[in-house]
């Protein structure tokens, strides 16, 4: 019986309209990267980490000695990156994951308590905030079976029903795409003390 949960922190994006990585983007002292990277270990989670070429080393030298897959291709699409992620997590394991958490590293307005209630999902299911639904999502052993035999460029969406689980969390719906975002959140100090306390290891 698999006891031990699997992860994917999708980070291979090419960062267009931000113009720099988002995994990199710093908040409260550290690159958006190491704090869902920790989140998801702390909850007892293996991760892996799905970058694209450019961003290899860096991540590396923020994560040492994590788990990392390199997507070559990270405009095919982000079922992509998740197929990748599961890949390397098979090849990792010796076998196919039963549970999947995925993580976008742009969408962190959540922490590590969140995770509790998701983890404790027995099919696929998202956090959701006044019932509507976010990252980071979970995946049962079917839908990760269809998410492997789909194509490349395919929607998560269309690939996957997640049942909304309901917590409380204001700021879920963040989305890191521009420099005002980052500004936004560098600035919310009650999203800074809910998400992003200063004090953590990495």
């Amino acid at each position: 019986m698999e006891t031990t949960p699997a992860a994917v922190v999708l980070a291979a994006g090419r960062s267009r309209r931000l113009g720099r990585p988002k995994a990199l983007v710093g908040v409260n002292g550290r690159p958006l990267v190491a704090w869902i990277h920790q989140r998801l270990l702390a909850a007892g989670c293996e991760v892996m980490v799905v970058v694209n070429p450019d961003l290899a080393d860096d991540v590396r030298a923020v994560l040492p000695g994590a788990l990392i897959a390199v997507n070559d291709n990270p405009d095919a699409g982000r079922t992509r990156s998740l197929q990748l992620g599961l890949q390397a997590l098979s090849e990792h394991l010796g076998r196919s994951p039963q549970r999947l958490v995925m993580a976008p590293v742009d969408r962190p307005g959540w922490n590590e308590e969140m995770l509790v209630p998701l983890l404790s999902s027995s099919q696929s299911a998202a956090l959701a905030h006044n019932g509507r639904r976010g990252h980071p999502v979970v995946l049962d052993a079917p839908a990760i079976e269809r998410v492997l035999a789909a194509r490349p460029d395919a929607s998560l969406r269309a690939l996957v029903d997640f049942s909304p689980v309901e917590v409380h969390a204001p700021w879920l719906h963040l989305n890191i795409d521009t420099e005002d975002d980052v500004s936004a959140l560098n600035e919310n100090e009650a999203a800074l003390a809910t998400c992003f306390p200063q004090g953590e290891g990495i």
